[in-house]
């Protein structure tokens, strides 16, 4: 028996070993995971304007070998639950799935036509409520448009390469869009206020949710809400009601198992990641001096655990298996 144990100890020790050191300079590589191709996905607009098309491809960056679809009115129904018409459909969006733990990179091509009502960390914070975790994605339009239909072309590309979406999470996404583009209207020139500092609350809500294993009261996620408004420097200025908003929308996508299971630990990683780019971000840098001057405090420690805790995280998981093992 206790060779036995032995055999296994010295089995899952060398697995740590090569967990721990093994090179994350491979993570894009195509995996099964990845797709090998880019998807370009076109506002359903663009499909009869060839000169609309040919611009908005060059913003994408739209190469040869891409797969190419477009998205309409009934994705958007599907997707988001939201009416529209075909010829409004002008945000176009160019995807490559990467491999597992290599993150979400988005961009925002505004050189020709300016996305007016999303930023860049709320179409984040979007796709990862919606389960879109490792991706490289850009986002363009020939003319100005508010962005929001975007959403629906990033699900609409992994249908093309069949793979199956949550209806229920992407439109669970969608009101989560909503709601932060609704808090950010309300609150549009009050001082001490910015989107980045809302972004990351959010952020940082969903997290602590995830880190609980999905598993919250309603009063529970009000109390980590209203403790991350703190946290932000957003105390007195986002209203009992758009607080009630975010616990609603943090709420929905609990019930729908968007922080529990294996997708916890993907979402608390790719959360820390989103939440270190708003910190390390300019826009967040003038909001917290802003905010500062107002008297509000915004705590920005980066998220980031250095490779000793990285160790002693592994290494407590390697002995939480050899424990579960015995048992």
């Amino acid at each position: 028996m206790k060779k036995s144990r032995l055999y296994i100890f010295s089995i899952l020790s060398v697995l740590l070993i090569s967990t721990i050191f093994y090179p994350k300079n491979n993570a894009k590589a195509v995996t099964e995971e990845a797709w090998d191709n880019a998807v370009t996905v076109y506002g359903a607009s663009l499909e009869n304007n060839a000169s609309a098309k040919e611009t908005t491809s060059h913003l994408l960056g739209t190469k040869n070998n891409d797969k190419v679809t477009y998205v309409n009115a009934d994705d958007l129904n599907k997707y988001l639950n939201m009416q529209s018409s075909n010829d409004v459909l002008k945000s176009s969006i160019r995807i490559t799935k990467t491999s597992k733990g290599s993150g979400l990179n988005l961009n925002i091509n505004q050189d020709q036509g300016k996305i007016t009502k999303v930023t860049e960390d709320t179409y984040k914070n979007a796709l990862m409520t919606a389960g879109i975790q490792d991706a490289d994605v850009t986002i363009a339009s020939s003319e100005d448009v508010t962005g929001e239909s975007a959403l629906a072309g990033v699900y609409k590309a992994f249908e093309s390469q069949g793979e199956k979406i949550n209806e229920s999470r992407t439109q669970v996404a969608q009101e989560e869009l909503s709601t932060i583009n609704q808090i950010a209207d309300e609150n549009k020139g009050q001082e001490g206020f910015s989107q980045s500092q809302l972004n990351k609350t959010i952020a940082e809500s969903k997290q602590a949710v995830a880190e609980k294993s999905g598993n919250v009261s309603v009063t529970e996620i009000t109390n980590i809400v209203n403790q991350k408004i703190e946290d932000n420097g957003l105390t007195n200025i986002v209203s009992d009601n758009q607080i009630n908003m975010i616990v609603n929308v943090i709420q929905k996508a609990q019930n729908d198992g968007v922080f529990d299971g294996e997708n916890a630990k993907d979402f608390i990683n790719n959360s820390k990641d989103y939440v270190n780019d708003i910190v390390k971000s300019d826009d967040f840098k003038d909001a917290k001096k802003k905010a500062e001057d107002v008297g509000n405090n915004i705590k920005d420690k980066l998220q980031d655990e250095g490779i000793w805790d990285k160790i002693v995280n592994a290494i407590k998981d390697i002995f939480n298996a050899i424990a579960n093992l015995f048992k």
